[in-house]
């Protein structure tokens, strides 16, 4: 019996005033603790307000007839629509659109939850108050009363535009990783093939000299496989594999000088402005290979301008935030000097844009590109540390964009590339030629045998490693890096250092990996030769490091 059932017991009964005093004092209680209550209720609704309100998923709940009771501030900043706007109208299935890729709209959403089902992390796509689209994620549930009658529904949903973007970039970003593993093996066994072919077409000049017709030829096919020398190097550009001789650059200059040769290179119809702030960063690139990047680009440029128009190069110091870096993969937060070429050509329709870095895809007439161009400057901008983007519309033009990464003080200059101008010159020295492939051991043995050298040869490194435990004079190592029986030519040069201190090295490869590898400290210095190479190359780079130049130290 409730205290003020009591005291009407009492009023009717005639009790004493005791009793009725009593009675109050029960109903005074009972009020307090239903004001306690209601103030505990208060408190809570409060608090649970409060928790919506500060979530960062977007949170709405819709009663039994289908009008908004809540929409916190994360609906409102995902969707653009304010409270005021959307409490107390119908359901908001109107901000949502189909999309033909799902299998159901928002509409279906919220007519599953409304009508009892468990809706989890269900990708609806959003049309925002400004009519742009945002893509979320959408989970939801039933609210039901204490005789299990539904009373409504609540929804909860994020927005994952951010997230999915990032995951494109991923993809694109593994599959340009793995075309470029794919491509930079190629590039090596077809290094060796070209390797064998151009060094005994060499050998065999000599021999054809009084033969015109024979002689005749023989350059052509020389030429033809130069030309695959040359695309196998855009291969290995692309895949991050090419040697580089970085150094500290002036970069003003080197667009001065770039953009003076394109204004003649060009043509008329071009005209080429240029822009450098002043005070650039230091960067530390290889400059031939930048030149290469900008001529590339240039030429693109042109293409995309047939009846003429502007070309734009610029350059200034930028900073790429920790928010850049979030939205765009592998990107380093730090401070760059970037590098703008600008057209106002015919540009690049969004398909395309996406796909303009992969090797062998042009959007030129057969006959008019390899595709290799913007793989290139896309390879080497990449093993430089940088950073590249395209922007491009249809019908305005396209503008590139190369970041590279500021260099730290007290950074020098790297190796210089060795001159061509001089006589070649052979010797009388042991050269010990490692290298697996028995073709290019043998054109190696013939063309160092012609200028002189006294050739030992091991077709792996635990064989080399037997001629370097003998008393057999030798003066250098030439070793290929990538051989069987687990020695890499690396392994083979440190250990032949460890055992011979004053040997010379000379490394090749037609693979070399993302950098020079640096002999170990301590250690004389070795050389590096690309593959393929021309016999008056290999002549070269042996006396060079025979005689101590052209090392990596």
């Amino acid at each position: 019996m409730s205290p003020f059932e009591r005291l009407m017991g009492v009023l009717s009964g005639g009790r004493s005033g005791q009793a009725v005093a009593r009675c109050r004092a029960d109903l005074a209680d009972a009020m307090t603790r239903a004001q306690a209550a209601e103030e505990a209720l208060a408190h809570s609704t409060d608090v649970l307000r409060a928790m919506v309100s500060a979530l960062p998923v977007g949170v709405i709940t819709i009663d039994r007839h289908g009008r908004v009771e809540l929409w916190n501030q994360a609906a409102e900043a995902i969707l653009g629509y304010t409270a005021e706007e959307m409490v107390g109208k119908p359901s908001p299935t109107h901000v949502f659109t189909p999309n033909l890729r799902q299998q159901a709209s928002a509409a279906d959403v919220f007519l599953r939850m409304v009508t009892g089902q468990m809706v989890k992390g269900e990708e609806v796509q959003c049309r925002r108050r400004d009519g742009s689209l945002v893509e979320t994620s959408l989970s939801g549930a039933p609210l039901l009363g204490e005789d299990d009658r539904l009373r409504g529904a609540i929804c909860v949903f994020e927005d994952i535009s951010h997230r999915k973007a990032m995951a494109v970039q991923l993809q694109q970003a593994q599959k340009m990783e793995a075309v470029g593993q794919l491509t930079g093996g190629l590039a090596h066994d077809f290094n060796n093939i070209l390797g064998v072919a151009i060094g005994n077409l060499d050998l065999l000049e000599v021999e054809v000299a009084e033969s015109p017709r024979t002689a005749e030829l023989l350059e052509t096919a020389l030429n033809a496989l130069l030309r695959g020398a040359d695309l196998t190097r855009a291969l290995l550009a692309f895949s991050r594999r090419q040697p580089l001789q970085p150094a500290r650059i002036d970069t003003a200059a080197l667009l001065t000088s770039s953009a003076r040769m394109l204004t003649r290179a060009l043509g008329e119809h071009i005209k080429v402005g240029l822009r450098v702030e002043g005070d650039l960063w230091p960067v530390v690139v290889d400059s031939a290979q930048l030149e290469s990047a900008i001529t590339n680009l240039a030429i693109n440029a042109r293409d995309a301008m047939p009846s003429g128009g502007q070309l734009g190069i610029s350059a200034r110091n930028t900073e790429l935030d920790e928010d850049y870096a979030a939205h765009n993969a592998e990107v380093i937060p730090g401070e760059y000097v970037l590098i703008e070429i600008s057209d106002s050509g015919t540009g690049i329709a969004a398909d395309a844009l996406a796909r303009v870095f992969e090797p062998f895809f042009t959007t030129k007439p057969v006959g008019q590109g390899t595709g290799l161009g913007l793989s290139m400057v896309f390879g080497f901008i990449k093993q430089s540390g940088g950073h590249i983007r395209i922007y491009s519309e249809l019908g305005i033009g396209t503008t590139v964009r190369l970041y590279f990464p500021r260099a730290p003080e007290g950074s020098e200059a790297g190796p210089l590339a060795a001159g061509t101008g001089e006589a070649i010159r052979g010797g009388h020295e042991t050269v010990l030629v490692v290298e697996d492939n028995e073709d290019v051991r043998r054109m190696v043995r013939n063309q160092l045998a012609e200028f002189g050298y006294r050739v030992l040869v091991a077709e792996h490194g635990p064989a080399a490693m037997v001629v370097l435990g003998s008393d057999a004079p030798i003066d250098l190592l030439f070793t290929d890096v990538v051989m069987p029986e687990g020695m890499t030519g690396f392994v083979v040069a440190e250990e032949a250092l460890r055992l011979r201190p004053t040997l010379k090295v000379l490394i090749t490869s037609g693979f070399p990996g993302d950098s020079f590898h640096r002999p170990p400290a301590g250690a004389a210095p070795w050389a590096f030769l690309s593959k393929p190479y021309r016999k008056r190359d290999l002549a070269r780079a042996v006396r060079d490091a025979l005689d101590g130049k052209g090392a990596i130290q």
